[in-house]
Formats: structure tokens, sequence, C-alpha cells
């Protein structure tokens, strides 16, 4: 793989990294000192990987809906998206024998929601563009946190006690991430690199 058809980025890690944005855009992530050669050496190592996963995510890509959303408009989203998500855990938290210490609305661009040790959940204001069962999904799945702080074979039971068919909802909350980018102003692909 020529160096030319990948994007380095040199930084104080202690390890090397190939990545594939949603673009498929090749990123190599290596430590400050590493010498060019051992790069290359190890990007010609995983090139069939590489070319698999960068013919994947350009086919995806493809079929891909862009959603540009000016200041204003995602001002809007964070508040509607606050309103909803918050009905949807009052819902959910009686439903489960639960309470989330807070509700708060972020701009994440890779992870959905997080619940933190003081039972404060983070969602980004992007699921409001999802459609209302991966929400619901999503939702659950954080609360479940509130019961275990980790994703063991109990927390995949508390999940499934309240959404039995939760592994079609995170497939397809998969599928919609792949279908739908949520973007704002000027953000790049670049900024959007698969992690999921």
């Amino acid at each position: 793989m020529k160096r030319e058809t990948y994007r380095l980025v040199r930084s104080r890690r202690k390890t090397l990294a190939i990545c594939v944005d949603a673009d498929g855009n090749v990123i190599v992530r290596a430590p400050l000192r590493m010498p060019q050669n051992q790069i290359e050496a190890f990007v010609a190592e995983k090139s069939g990987w590489v070319e698999r996963t960068v013919e994947k995510q350009r086919a995806i890509a493809s079929g891909r809906k862009r959603i540009r959303l000016t200041p204003e408009q995602v001002t809007l989203a964070k508040e509607e998206a606050r309103k909803d998500l918050t009905r949807r855990c009052r819902r959910f938290e009686s439903i489960m024998g639960v309470r989330c210490g807070g509700i708060k609305i972020n701009g994440a661009k890779s992870l959905w929601g997080s619940c933190n040790s003081k039972g404060i959940i983070h969602f980004t204001y992007r699921l409001l563009f999802a459609p209302e069962p991966l929400r619901d999904y999503v939702v659950v799945h954080e609360l479940a946190h509130l019961v275990e702080m980790n994703h063991s074979e109990c927390f995949w039971k508390q999940v499934e006690r309240v959404m039995p068919d939760y592994r079609q909802r995170r497939l397809a909350l998969k599928q919609f991430q792949q279908r739908a980018v949520i973007m704002e102003g000027t953000e790049s692909y670049e900024d959007r690199e698969r992690i999921l």
C-alpha cells in the first residue's frame, strides 16, 4: 500500500493502528518516533484487511444519507432531544425500577449514549434522528448501566428483561449509523472515524 493512499497521524501513542473512516479513507496512527519503514511494513502486512474494509465502507457510503445541520438547527435538535429522551428515560425508569442522576445532551459523534458512576446519562442529540424503537433501545441500554456498570451477562439480562428484542434493535442501530450521518456545519468525514 503506497504512502499516498493513507493519512499518517503521529502522536504520543505507543502502538501502531489502522482505521478506516466512514467514507473508506485509511488513517494510520503511529508513535512520534517510529521509523517510516516500520510503519510501511505494518501497513503492507495489513493490506488485505485494509482493502476489504475500504471496499465495504465505500459501498456503504455510496448509499448513505447525509444530514448537515446549521448551528441553529443543532440548538433546536438538542432541545428536542432533551425533551424526548427525558420522557423516554422516565417511562423506562419506572419499568426497570431505577432512577438516573440526571440527563445531559451532547454532540458526541461516535457514541449514542453513556452512563457515569454518578448515574448521569449522556445522550448525543444525534439520537433524535434515529427511529423511535432505536432511541428506546439506547435509553434502556444506558439505564441498565445503573444496575450493572459493564457489559457482562448480567447487564444484557437487565436489557433483555425489558426489551426481549434488543439484539435486533442493536443491529438496526448499527445499520442506521451506517446509513445516516448527521453533521454540523463544516464538519468533515475525517472527524467521523469508524469506531463501533
